[in-house]
């Protein structure tokens, strides 16, 4: 039988356990900061890549089309359409979205007006944003204030699990 360790060994023993749960505490916390950091890294990447399709498919919409009023009109369509809030047209959207078409349509003009430019003096028309993709932060900062959530997560869609079937 080992004979007890003396008091002098269990008191080091017990500083070196308490340096491993301390290593260890330190561990798990740099872990999750970095785990809490690369979930926002890629949340801020699926948005920034969200915001170039979003926004992209609506200057190709722009460039499209010459008439202003029809081009916005297309643009937000195909926006509304690509989050699944409608299948056809702005009608099918309920009074809760009139906000979300205040703060769009001057960016799909926008949009329109770089595809499209017209000299001062040639319109009389209230000038449009000058930084659609400027306009478009701010509308998902207004989004997120007053929805509590962001924007862009709107184009995130849960896919219920299918069953593979091997034939």
């Amino acid at each position: 039988m080992p004979s007890p360790a003396p008091p002098l060994a269990d008191s080091l023993i017990a500083r070196l356990q308490a340096d491993c749960t301390a290593a260890e505490a330190a561990e798990r916390a740099v872990r999750a900061n970095v785990e809490s950091q690369l979930k926002e890294a890629e949340r801020l990447r699926a948005f920034a890549w969200r915001r170039l399709s979003a926004l992209g498919d609506m200057a190709r919409i722009a460039a499209l089309e010459p008439d202003r009023g029809l081009a916005v009109e297309r643009q937000l369509v195909s926006l509304f359409r690509d989050i699944g809030w409608i299948e056809n047209d702005l009608g099918e959207l309920g009074e809760g979205a009139r906000p979300l078409l205040d703060w769009l349509r001057p960016i799909a003009e926008a949009l329109h007006a770089e595809a499209h430019p017209v000299a001062a003096e040639e319109t009389d028309a209230e000038p449009p944003v000058a930084d659609p993709i400027a306009a478009f932060r701010a509308f998902e900062a207004w989004y997120e204030a007053e929805r509590g959530q962001p924007f862009l997560q709107v184009f995130e869609r849960y896919m219920p699990p299918t069953p593979l079937v091997e034939f």
